[in-house]
């Protein structure tokens, strides 16, 4: 994005200074003119000359106690390379004026960028390199992006908002609002106006600085790089975090301890105001560094407050959630004690019909039930409701109760089954259903008269180990009204007849493979010579004594004919 963003602005559409300002600038950098060809060029802007005289006399930027009056003069005594820092410096200062771009705030920017300037001079200073060459390119790194709301002017009212943050935030901000960043388009300036490239460089580089790069030109970027945070410890809205990283970038750039970094910070201010002066341009009254420190330390408080407060508040909230807890804990064990009472009371180990339900969390959606008639014959059912948690285990409760009420009453399985489903598809929350097997099995006949409501085939296994599976026949109960649940009959003839769930073919083995239809049917042929309660009880063994956690609720029924031959 960046690329195409550059491609679209052309040198023609930035900002430019005066003619004569760059050609004395190109002078100066070719080397080759002396100072009456400078003298000349500069006299073809009078007001550009007048101004320049007007700098290099300050005490900032001149060095000697006599009046310098003139260009060729100003050569003499302070060099090319001065004077096209001081040409660069006015002409920069003169290419937008104020009220140029609706919205946006050009004395501010110049504020920060003499900030910067001043800040690249001192810390230049401090490693002893070229500070008028740093002043410079520090007044100019972030040129770029003046430029830029130059050319969006639409996006200035953004200005304020990314001059609050770190430099490394506000870049991206840049890149996200404009698809290009200031660094680039500086570059893109300072070759347009001729500056030398190790300004061009290090304005490009500012941003990108790499590890082991001592030359001079990675030197100057590095300062810009330290400038670029000494501003925004003036400018950024998070002073506590923003001096925190701006205090290792400095310590570790200029090998100095916290002292003397901020005496370093205590002379900033005074020197941007020097330089305004000089510059001909007029900023607010800067705020003393000690005032900075205290705004740093008063943040630091406040999150060292808010950091306190919300430790008080994690510990209450902590609390809390253990009371809420402990309370859920019991009213969920006295739930899953509720739905134990529902299941059949143990009978002797030679009763026809056994069952067991584990339960995958505290409440199952899973059940069974069996129980006695007045006839001798037994009532048995198996179900699954759909979903977890409190919704199906509520509805399992419903849904036993009305079987074992209505059983009584009822002795067709098909016909009970209707009734259940009326009452749950009058009654229930629509999406819940439940799948159910129920039947009644006659001892003295050895018969079974079995339904299927949109539960798992039930699976009979005869004396010559031979299966058949008794599918569904009609649908969920809750799904439909009115539906009708047709009943298969057959002998058991020693035989055994299973009713499981769907937690019993998905529940995985100790190698983690699923036991599958396929594998439950080999476990019921393996385990048939076990008595009924052990036979069950092995078969859910294989599903839990590996697994910390059910995937879901295992549920299984067994019957068979248990009366001596």
């Amino acid at each position: 994005m960046e690329a195409s963003a550059l491609n679209g602005i052309k040198p023609s559409d930035l900002p430019s200074p005066p003619q004569a300002a760059i050609l004395i600038m190109r002078a100066c950098t070719r080397n080759s003119a002396d100072s009456k060809e400078l003298g000349k060029l500069a006299s073809n802007d009078p007001m550009l000359t007048t101004e320049l005289l007007r700098v290099v006399n300050t005490a900032f930027f001149g060095s000697i106690s006599k009046q310098i009056t003139s260009i060729p003069r100003t050569v003499t005594v302070l060099g090319q390379h001065t004077l096209r820092n001081i040409t660069l410096c006015v002409a920069v200062r003169d290419s937008v004026k104020e009220g140029s771009i609706p919205g946006f705030n050009v004395a501010q920017f110049w504020e920060d960028s003499i900030r910067r300037a001043v800040s690249a001079r001192v810390v230049a200073q401090h490693l002893g390199i070229d500070y008028e060459e740093c002043f410079t390119a520090g007044l100019l790194q972030d040129f770029g992006l003046l430029a830029l709301y130059h050319v969006y002017p639409e996006k200035a009212e953004r200005s304020s908002q990314l001059r609050e943050q770190d430099p490394a935030k506000r870049r991206q901000a840049e890149d996200d609002l404009f698809g290009v960043t200031h660094d680039k388009i500086g570059k893109m300036l300072a070759e347009t106006w001729a500056l030398p490239e190790v300004i061009a460089n290090a304005i490009n580089e500012h941003h990108s600085l790499e590890s082991g790069q001592a030359d001079n030109e990675h030197q100057i970027a590095m300062v810009l790089h330290c400038a670029d945070w000494i501003n925004a410890i003036f400018t950024a809205k998070d002073k506590n975090a923003t001096f925190q990283q701006a205090n290792d970038v400095l310590t570790e750039a200029l090998t100095i301890d916290a002292q003397q970094l901020e005496t370093l910070l205590a002379s900033i201010p005074e020197e941007v105001a020097s330089a305004a002066q000089a510059l001909g341009l007029n900023i607010n009254k800067q705020e003393e560094f000690i005032n900075i420190l205290k705004q740093v330390n008063t943040q630091l408080a406040q999150a060292n407050l808010s950091y306190q407060e919300m430790t008080r508040q994690l510990e209450s909230s902590k609390t809390e959630r253990d009371r809420l807890q402990t309370e859920l804990n019991k009213e969920l064990s006295l739930a899953r004690e509720i739905q134990n009472s529902l299941l059949p009371n143990n009978m002797p180990d030679d009763f026809p019909v056994a069952g067991i339900n584990l339960s995958a969390k505290q409440l199952s959606g899973d059940f069974y039930d069996y129980f006695l008639l007045k006839d001798g014959r037994i009532y048995f059912n198996l179900g699954d409701v759909s979903g977890k948690g409190t919704h199906a285990a509520l509805l399992m409760a419903k849904t036993t109760s009305l079987f074992r009420c209505l059983g009584k009453r009822v002795h067709e399985p098909g016909k009970l089954l209707a009734y259940v489903n009326e009452e749950i598809y009058e009654t229930s929350a629509r999406g819940m259903f439940v799948t159910m097997a129920a039947g009644i099995y006659n001892p003295e006949s050895d018969t079974i008269n079995l339904a299927n409501a949109g539960h798992m085939p039930a699976i009979l296994i005869d004396k010559n180990h031979q299966l058949s599976k008794i599918e569904a026949q009609g649908p969920p109960l809750g799904v439909m009204g009115d539906s009708v649940f047709p009943e298969a009959q057959f002998k058991l003839n020693g035989g055994s007849l299973y009713l499981f769930s769907d937690g019993v073919t998905e529940g995985r083995l100790e190698n983690g493979a699923e036991l599958g239809m396929k594998g439950l049917l080999e476990l019921f042929r393996s385990l048939a010579k076990k008595p009924p309660k052990e036979r069950i009880t092995a078969i859910t063994s294989c599903l839990t004594k590996h697994a910390n956690v059910l995937r879901d609720d295992v549920t299984l029924v067994l019957v068979e004919n248990t009366l001596p031959k």
